[in-house]
């Protein structure tokens, strides 16, 4: 008998990278797509292509889950400009 696997798509690491960012190192801070592409790029595997990850990152703003989604706030790590945010405050667990 032949147990089946289960598979991860880029989506489920994409995600699980983007988590542990904003509830570890990030926590408390709220960063935009383009550097949470980045950071998240930065922690995967070589394999990932960027517009794959982009891909996600779009996906996770559309429904960020339990991670906090503000429409205009200023990036923690750019500062660029305000723009669509995800961060974990530092009081949820």
């Amino acid at each position: 008998m032949r147990e089946q696997g289960t598979v991860y798509t880029v989506s489920d690491f994409v995600r699980r990278v983007v988590d542990s960012l904003l509830r570890g190192d990030c926590r408390g801070q709220f960063l935009c797509s383009r550097c949470l592409v980045k950071l998240a790029k930065d922690n995967l595997d070589k394999s990932y292509v960027k517009a794959d990850i982009a891909r996600v990152m779009e996906d996770i703003f559309n429904a960020p889950g339990p991670i906090t989604h503000t429409a205009a706030s200023t990036c923690a790590l750019c500062a660029k400009k305000k723009t669509a945010c995800l961060g974990v405050p530092t009081s949820v667990s």
